[in-house]
């Protein structure tokens, strides 16, 4: 029986990912159309981080939903399906180390120039709806560790550190946004601005490193096996 229910929760583990990959893109959608509104309404640094992160993010997402999705039903072999996950979780790892260097460029860039107060109707809708995703980003973030629960993978584990990066950034752009209004006028919140936005890169930065090694010891494996001569 124990060959059977490890098929059986390897089955299971397949489900549950398709279905949180394709609620992912759902979910994610709106918030990037609310989020590029905010940012092309306001003078913030987190937002315009946001909407960097949330674009990355997105691209992701849609990449993972077609290989977690698409695979069964266009019949990939088991080492193609296995390469395209491994291509995947680089393309996260590559994704989340350009989010993480174009904000703590842009952080570093206002803090010379002294910093910069957000303001704007962007700011209040940026801060309610980071507050609504860090809701959302958490269920999704329980669905993709009962995922991987079931049958654990490279890929599972790189949707987690993606969604927890998510969930801090959140949480962080939320807080600052909420900071700067409290401490508007004064000096201080020229400067919240874009030490959050540092403090973000430093979020992104702490989850990307375990998606980073996985994607390269991936990548690593597959060119071993391409190597190897043909029986």
């Amino acid at each position: 029986m124990q060959p059977l229910r490890k098929t059986n929760d390897k089955s299971d583990g397949e489900a549950t990912a398709a279905r949180t990959a394709r609620l992912a893109v759902l979910a994610g959608t709106p918030g990037l159309i609310l989020t590029a509104y905010a940012a092309a309404t306001s003078t913030s640094l987190t937002i315009r981080a946001d909407l960097a992160l949330t674009l990355m993010d997105m691209l992701v997402l849609v990449s993972v939903a077609a290989v977690t999705g698409g695979g069964k039903r266009l019949g990939i072999a088991k080492r193609r399906a296995a390469l395209a996950e491994t291509l995947v979780n680089a393309l996260a790892a590559l994704a989340m180390c350009l989010s993480m260097t174009v904000v703590a460029g842009i952080a570093v860039q206002r803090l010379a120039a002294g910093g910069v107060e957000p303001h704007g109707s962007g700011v209040v809708l940026a801060m309610n709806l980071n507050l609504a995703y860090a809701a959302v980003n958490f269920w999704i973030l329980r669905r993709w560790k009962a995922r991987n629960a079931l049958a654990a993978s490279a890929l599972a584990r790189a949707q987690i550190c993606l969604f927890s990066d998510k969930l801090s950034s959140n949480l962080l752009i939320a807080a600052s946004l909420a900071t700067a209004m409290i401490w508007q006028g004064t000096i201080i919140a020229r400067f919240i601005d874009p030490v959050a936005g540092l403090l973000i890169a430093t979020m992104t930065a702490r989850w990307t490193i375990p998606v980073v090694c996985d994607a390269v010891r991936g990548l690593r494996r597959e060119f071993r096996r391409a190597r190897r001569p043909v029986a």
